[in-house]
């Protein structure tokens, strides 16, 4: 009788350490004010993350200063880094360098078309690009046909196809500025063209508005082209987001969450931002950018579907969506015009 008292008594001491173990698992981590997580230690290995410059990627740049999925999965190890164009990232994923990455529509779709198997995980943000030039540059992107001007950034960019657009609607020739265009990044863009060694720039959100206030002229905008902001995810291999399931849902998770703290905590959502920039840029700035209509942060209805009609139309891709799941890792939090 001893025997089975003495065996109840320590299997009630298990089942109590036990659920104690879970409640500390499922103890929430405060990453900053207003935000927490719950950490998941089941998840190892090592994951590479990466985002493009500048405000437009905020909710990305904002999860990585605030080491959110370093303290979600405290098991694996997270690194992270500046890629400039979807292009290079969806490259770097092919070559295996690279797990996660951030994706706009023009870029994503052509690569979808030929065959690269890789989805949105989740969509951040959405952003207009201005396209800039000196005060006494261009006043047409048309103006840019049969000259030695140089336009950034270069072909396979959301500006790109856009300019394509524009060409498209003029019954020009849709390749007809493909000479012209540089592939710069936007600081470099930004300080080549005030400088009068570039003769336009397509600046997104903060890089449009700092020329703005440098005396720059803006002549077209993805706004006034698409009648609405550009979208901006986080995308990965389909071969990835299925290997990987629950970081990549974490991840998706993190970046819904940081884009709700951000809009319930613009100062110090900001303030990250500025950090992320090693203080290049003011959180006074970033602030007055993120309160302005060149950007917005949201989750869901990211267009990808009026992106293909345009795309198609300008015979840049062939292939035509069936629906979200062909373009989504969770097509269920799309939206309607996903």
């Amino acid at each position: 009788m001893r025997r089975i008292v003495r065996t109840i008594g320590l299997t009630m001491q298990a089942l109590a350490l036990s659920a104690a173990l879970g409640s500390v698992s499922a103890q929430q981590v405060t990453i900053a004010e207003g935000y927490s997580v719950t950490p998941d230690p089941s998840v190892t290995g090592d994951y590479k993350f990466a985002h493009g410059f500048g405000l437009i990627y905020a909710p990305m740049p904002i999860t990585r200063v605030l080491g959110v999925m370093e303290k979600k999965f405290p098991n694996a190890k997270i690194e992270w880094q500046n890629i400039f164009t979807t292009a290079q990232q969806r490259d770097a994923m092919l070559a295996g360098r690279l797990h996660f990455g951030s994706c706009t529509p023009g870029p994503y779709l052509q690569s979808w078309d030929k065959g690269v198997d890789w989805k949105w995980v989740q969509v951040t943000s959405g952003f207009d690009g201005y396209l800039m030039v000196r005060p006494d540059g261009p006043k047409d992107i048309l103006e840019f046909i049969g000259t030695s001007k140089k336009l950034s950034p270069g072909p396979n960019t959301a500006q790109y196809f856009a300019a394509q657009e524009l060409l498209h609607r003029a019954g020009k020739d849709v390749k007809a500025l493909d000479r012209n265009f540089v592939n710069l990044p936007h600081p470099d863009a930004m300080q080549a063209l005030i400088a009068g060694q570039l003769d336009g720039h397509w600046a997104t959100a903060d890089f449009a508005m700092r020329l703005t206030d440098q005396g720059m002229r803006q002549i077209a905008s993805f706004r006034k082209i698409f009648n609405a902001l550009y979208a901006v995810g986080a995308c990965a291999l389909t071969k990835t987001i299925n290997e990987h399931a629950a970081i990549t849902r974490g991840y998706a998770e993190a970046l819904r969450q940081t884009a709700a703290w951000m809009k319930a905590n613009p100062q110090l959502a900001a303030e990250a931002m500025s950090k992320s920039v090693d203080n290049k840029v003011s959180s006074a700035d970033f602030l007055k950018y993120m309160k302005s209509d060149i950007y917005d942060t949201y989750v869901a209805d990211a267009d990808l579907q009026g992106q293909a009609k345009s795309m198609l139309a300008l015979g840049v891709i062939k292939r035509k969506p069936s629906g979200p799941a062909d373009f989504y890792a969770f097509p269920d939090t799309a939206g309607t015009k996903w």
